[in-house]
């Protein structure tokens, strides 16, 4: 059965007919040159989202959605069979997160 961009917007409810994701950094060949621009799911969780407080900032909030959404695509959308990490290509993507939802997830996970 051949997936296609409808079942991936109705599994995964992403979208499908937003921006493409362009100007993302290309992948490496090698594997041990795509490890260098890569961070442990495990790390990044423990350093940038870890423990959210009730009482949390904006700022905090913010920093913490990020992490979060990062942590979607690392180990959902995008997984690294290897050894669960995320590629540092998928961060300006997260940066504004007004335009990150309006991108075409959907579309590049289906590629």
């Amino acid at each position: 059965m051949t997936k296609t961009l409808q079942d991936v917007a109705y599994q995964l409810g992403l979208r499908i007919d937003g921006d493409p994701i362009l100007g993302v950094v290309p992948i490496p060949e090698n594997r041990q040159s795509q490890t260098k621009w890569t961070v442990k799911l495990t790390w990044f969780y423990n350093m940038v989202c870890g423990e959210l407080e009730q009482d949390a900032s904006e700022e905090r909030l913010m920093r913490y959605t990020k992490g979060y959404i990062m942590q979607l695509i690392g180990g959902i959308l995008f997984p690294d069979a290897f050894d669960s990490r995320v590629h540092i290509r998928w961060l300006p993507l997260v940066e504004d997160l007004d335009a990150c939802g309006r991108l075409s997830w959907g579309s590049a996970v289906l590629a």
